[in-house]
């Protein structure tokens, strides 16, 4: 009945380890929850305990993952397009134009970069000027 697409873009001058910390935070609260229930199960021989090591360890990662993305996580830009499509003819919300430009934009120099035709300087050049088109929080 809807569907939602969401443009997430880091700040620029990211890195690889930084932009696995964000995601990996992202997915923390369901990531965490399987850890969680692993290390429960893991100590069936005190269920008491292990339930106590689980909620240790799943609230030990919401605090060291806020740690380690507390100056990145105000900077992430997302914007968000949502279709309805219930009422005969799709009803849509959210800045399409904006999303359309900004996705084409970051497509186009990630091939380009990809195939050599530019570099990575005209890369992230082009990266910032998207990032800096969306909307801040």
């Amino acid at each position: 009945m809807w569907e939602t697409r969401t443009l997430v873009v880091y700040p620029p001058g990211t890195d690889r380890h930084e932009r696995l910390l964000l995601r990996v935070a992202h997915a923390w609260p369901l990531a965490g929850l399987v850890v969680a229930g692993a290390a429960t199960v893991a100590w069936t021989a005190a269920p008491v305990l292990g339930a106590v090591v689980g909620f240790a360890l799943y609230a030990l990662g919401f605090a060291v993952l806020r740690s380690a993305t507390r100056r990145l996580r105000p900077l992430v830009r997302s914007l968000t397009v949502t279709t309805f499509h219930g009422s005969g003819h799709p009803e849509v919300h959210g800045q399409v134009h904006l999303f359309a430009v900004s996705l084409d934009a970051l497509s186009a120099f990630e091939e380009a970069l990809r195939a050599g035709r530019v570099d990575a300087v005209a890369f992230e050049a082009a990266w910032g000027h998207v990032w800096n088109a969306l909307p801040a929080r």
